[in-house]
């Protein structure tokens, strides 16, 4: 570039974005953004993805830059120098520098290194892994409300009958009168509520159903779908699911994560 272009420029120009060959940008169906790349990619701004991938190279994340991901994947290593908030990174390594912060559910790598003031939370090596864990602690799960992000909280008519934590919409919906309340709390010690009956694998999907239910979106066919399912399990019709499970997963053509994973363990349970 010639001196006479170079002094033609302003002091301080803006950065150019350089879209490598091979790289696809896409928006989701919940309006998540997701990057695949054929080599490095270094995150420089906060943001959240639905994907975030190196095919080939590794995936960096600055420092002062909080990225929240579904999914990350790189061939080589996963650097963070910032934030990273992901419910799975598949990786050859994850290596979080000094005054790293990361909240990583599943990990799929063959090294991890933390730095002397970095912090790691979650490190799951397999679903399986994790869903035994939450179900040691199934009452404290059930007590957990799922809301979405803006949401107020619902008022104390719409309590469930054991911790007073929130019932899901299709049960509020359904109008259980206030009479469930248990009059004294040693009650609801000696009677848990249903769903500690039900087998592992269906207790978490129906938490995942759940929380499904009270996010926005979805067509009427998906919330038919999901409602049913959550009716069953809620009534206890363990032999009618295990009938129509099939049939009403196939009505969904584009589940989210959390369906397809909530019908994977249903599908599981009646295998």
């Amino acid at each position: 570039m010639s001196s006479r272009v170079l002094r033609g420029l302003p002091e301080r120009s803006a950065p150019t974005m350089i879209i490598p060959s091979g790289t696809s940008i896409q928006v989701d169906g919940h309006g998540q953004l997701s990057i695949s790349t054929p080599g490095n990619l270094v995150l420089q701004n906060s943001g959240n993805y639905g994907t975030i991938e190196s095919r080939q190279g590794s995936i960096r994340i600055e420092p002062d830059v909080q990225v929240e991901a579904v999914n990350v994947r790189c061939a080589k290593v996963c650097y963070v120098q910032g934030s990273l908030t992901a419910w799975k990174v598949e990786a050859e390594a994850i290596e979080l520098e000094e005054e790293a912060r990361a909240h990583i559910i599943l990990q799929e790598t063959q090294s991890l290194q933390i730095g002397s003031q970095a912090r790691l939370v979650g490190n799951f090596s397999s679903e399986k892994e994790l869903f035994l864990l939450f179900s040691r602690f199934a009452r404290q799960m059930r007590s957990l409300p799922f809301f979405d992000q803006g949401d107020d909280f619902p008022s104390s008519a719409a309590t469930s009958p054991v911790g007073g934590a929130p019932l899901p919409r299709h049960r509020r919906e359904a109008g259980l009168p206030a009479s469930t309340q248990p009059a004294d709390p040693s009650e609801a010690d000696a009677s848990p509520p249903d769903s500690a009956e039900l087998p592992e694998e269906l207790f978490l999907a129906q938490v995942l159903l759940e929380r499904e239910l009270e996010r926005s979106g979805g067509g009427p066919t998906y919330r038919r779908v999901v409602e049913q399912c959550l009716e069953l399990l809620g009534s206890r019709e363990l032999p009618e699911l295990g009938r129509r499970h099939r049939d009403l997963f196939e009505q969904v053509l584009h589940p989210s994560d959390d369906f397809r994973r909530a019908a994977e363990m249903i599908g599981r349970h009646f295998a």
